[in-house]
């Protein structure tokens, strides 16, 4: 620093400095300046009886370093002057509030994503927000209410920040299920719908117009049936083309005129699927010809088409553009075809309804041979403005559904569809509730443990499986004993822990929100079964599992009490000696 030019710097060595970058010059006890040199020269300097290279900065005028006479050397040493900068990019600032959904919410995106809009399907994937629990990871399908791309951080336009780059901001139309941790969801917006079954195409054979109700048969079964609003529940994937005429499945060929182009389809035992046309006065005949009937079908159906989320991640065919893809959210409503036993049962009930819904039994019946559906109940409620129809499912085989798949959505309509548009319909998934027993077995003399203990398994897991239980049936002691008893080498049993352990339980009395059991609720509801609330053990377990129905007021769906042969330790057999 030269007190005779007090705006030139003199640095302690040659530096390579840029004229144009930010210098910041501080010296003890002054404020520090900030500010850009007008030149950088490199010269020698000789000072103090010594001679060097040095780099000179100059300010600019009004940047002057005032230096006193009686300055002392210490504060020339202590000037630190910071140069050679470098532009840094501003970071983003970081948005902390949880993704819960709702068009109270302003979802603002990392970036600029071209191509959604209003109406679009998307899936909110993340980490649901659990006060002391994380880990806990959940996919829900929503709907875009609004997309709008600007630079705003909030709905005042006046708090947007300059020079900001342009993001996307969405609202869901409904509010989510859960709450998500902001920095661990993903929002997956290249949805697309898929429904189990692989596409088939392939030549039936030959017409002959000589041949009355001629039939061929498909040969990859079984075939696809897909989830419909209609009476059924289910729409046949076959297309049938006959000289390139596509012809039109119907239930009946009777009372078809002549020329009708239309086929029937019957399904054997094996589930091989055949194709039978008219006969020329009921339905017409094929036309002659060679290899002219032709077929499009899908085959694959069944519970194995309820895949776990993320469990798909490879493609047959992939088309242009597609790099990968995944299932965030598990498939529903895959249902095995109905055995002969439930074919039995439902015949009478789909005669009743006739796809006219007027008595509560009518929604009921109906429901109940849909398919894909197991199980139904109906009552009358109110929700304290209106009297509803209530209706609680199950799926076929306890099969789980989903309130987004298309077995559930399907069924709603179809309800719209064939009952009074103007009766307000509430539609609820069952709760399931598991049965829980713990008992001892006294066997007779010669017989084996094994033997006994695995028919006594057998009978109570046949006895109080899904198929022979009903919602809102309750579950007695004496049913228990008695189905025990009655299998063979069984000398007496003794019932030590008997009840039942629901899916939901409510948390707060308050609001008396219904919440699913966390492992400490489960632990401490069976410890109930067999401990009074002074701890000590129960002299004899309760004689009755209390099962609801849908309730008045509430609206909560009915319970299903079942034993389930996935939770072993919900049935414990002991032997006695």
């Amino acid at each position: 620093m030269n007190p005779h030019t007090p705006n030139l710097l003199s640095l302690d060595g040659d530096y390579d400095i840029a004229a144009d970058n930010w210098v910041v010059i501080i010296k003890p006890g002054q404020e520090e300046i900030i500010t850009k040199p007008s030149q950088v020269t490199h010269a020698s300097l000789a000072a103090y009886g010594i001679s060097g290279k040095s780099t000179q900065i100059t300010l600019p005028q009004g940047e002057e370093w005032i230096v006193p006479s009686n300055e002392p050397f210490s504060t020339i040493r202590g000037t630190v002057v910071y140069a050679q900068s470098e532009e840094l990019e501003l970071a983003e600032e970081p948005v902390e509030e949880n993704v819960c959904g709702g068009t109270e919410q302003l979802i603002e995106l990392d970036g600029f994503y071209e191509g959604l809009e209003s109406g679009r399907w998307v899936i909110v994937s993340g980490e649901r927000d659990i006060p002391g629990t994380s880990g806990v990871r959940f996919s829900e399908l929503a709907m875009l209410s609004t997309v709008t791309q600007n630079v705003q951080l909030s709905d005042d336009q006046s708090n947007s920040l300059a020079g900001d780059k342009i993001h996307s901001f969405i609202k869901l139309a409904d509010k989510l299920a859960y709450c998500f941790k902001r920095d661990t969801v993903t929002i997956h917006g290249n949805v697309v719908k898929a429904t189990h079954g692989e596409t088939r195409k392939e030549v039936l054979g030959s017409g002959d117009g000589a041949k009355a109700l001629q039939s061929f048969v498909l040969k990859q079964p079984p075939l696809t049936y897909v989830s419909a609003s209609n009476s059924t529940g289910v729409d046949s994937t076959l297309k049938v083309y006959v000289n390139d005429i596509q012809w039109h499945e119907t239930n009946t060929l009777v009372d078809l005129p002549s020329s009708a182009r239309n086929f029937t389809t019957k399904t054997d035992d094996e589930g091989k699927t055949a194709v039978v046309f008219g006969n020329g006065s009921e339905g017409a005949r094929l036309p002659t010809g060679v290899e002219n009937i032709k077929a499009e079908y899908r085959n694959g159906i069944g519970k194995a088409g309820n895949v776990k989320a993320e469990q798909i991640s490879l493609l047959t065919t992939r088309p242009l553009g597609v790099k990968a893809v995944i299932n965030p959210l598990r498939a529903s409503g895959g249902a095995d075809k109905e055995t002969r036993d439930q074919a039995r049962r439902n015949v009478p009930l789909a005669v009743k309804a006739l796809d006219r819904l007027v008595s509560v039994q009518d929604y009921e019946d109906f429901v109940r041979v849909f398919a894909g559906i197991g199980k139904a109940c109906a009552v009358e409620l109110s929700d304290g403005r209106r009297q509803l129809v209530h209706i609680t499912i199950a799926g076929a085989n306890d099969i789980p559904i989903d309130r987004d798949s298309d077995l559930y959505r399907n069924l709603q309509q179809a309800l719209l569809d064939c009952g009074d548009p103007y009766q307000a319909i509430e539609l609820e998934i069952r709760e399931l509730m598991l049965i829980v027993i713990s008992a001892g077995i006294c066997i007779l003399p010669d017989y084996q443990w094994e033997s006994v203990v695995d028919k006594v398994r057998a009978t109570l897991l046949d006895a109080f499986s899904f198929d022979r239980r009903e919602l809102g049936q309750d579950v007695l002691l004496s049913e228990v004993i008695s189905v025990m008893q009655a299998v063979s080498g069984v000398a007496y049993v003794d019932v030590n822990i008997f009840g039942g352990l629901p899916e939901k339980i409510v948390r707060d009395e308050k609001d008396k929100e219904r919440e699913l059991c966390t492992p400490t609720d489960i632990a401490s509801i069976v410890k109930k079964m067999g401990f009074d609330e002074s701890g000590k053990l129960k002299p004899r377990p309760d004689s009755r599992i209390p099962v609801n129905l849908a309730r008045t007021g509430s609206a909560l769906p009915a319970q299903l009490a079942f034993i389930t042969p996935e939770v072993p330790e919900t049935l414990i057999l002991n032997q006695i000696s």
